[in-house]
């Protein structure tokens, strides 16, 4: 038997929205409400679905709860920043060979980040906190191997960087 929500929350980003955006929100918004206590996390995920299908390109952000659950959705977002800590040494060869630290994080994860470089382990010295723009997908893998793993996201990125680029393990 399917689980029921009891509550349903959109977070529609309402001060960003133009007004043709707006009647576009409150037709969807009107469409759970009218139903309120018939969707199951299925039939929700559906009805945010079709609001960004109307409302592409806009963050909307949906929260519903069951007897058991609160379940989380986020959709119309194509690139996350996320902060991470690199080693400056790191940090300065990876954007010697692309253009941004998001570039290179990128494509090192592509390239090598099943790979552990032998005696690897996170460089010592000076380390700064770094905004890295990852499209989605990417930020997703690095979490779960993350949480797999039991590591950070910066240890992985550095671990991939390493590889990727050959440089020396310190």
């Amino acid at each position: 038997m399917p689980s029921f929500l009891h509550d349903v929350e959109i977070d529609w980003g309402w001060s960003k929205l133009t007004s043709e955006e707006r009647a576009i929100a409150r037709k969807h918004e009107a469409l759970l409400a009218s139903d309120r206590k018939s969707h199951n996390p299925i039939t929700a995920e559906q009805a945010l679905e079709a609001a960004a299908r109307d409302l592409p390109g806009r963050l909307i952000r949906m929260r519903a709860i069951d007897d058991h659950h609160t379940y989380y959705w986020q959709v119309g977002v194509t690139i996350v920043m996320t902060p991470i800590a690199v080693p400056d040494s790191i940090a300065k060869e990876a954007t010697t060979r692309a253009s941004t630290l998001s570039e290179a994080v990128q494509d090192a994860w592509r390239d090598a980040g099943d790979e552990v470089p032998a005696g690897f382990r996170s460089p010592s010295g000076p380390r700064r906190v770094h905004s890295v723009y990852l499209p989605v997908d990417v930020w997703a893998q690095l979490h779960d191997r993350a949480k797999t793993e039991e590591r950070t996201v910066s240890y992985l990125v550095q671990r991939a960087l390493t590889a990727a680029y050959e440089l020396p393990v310190e």
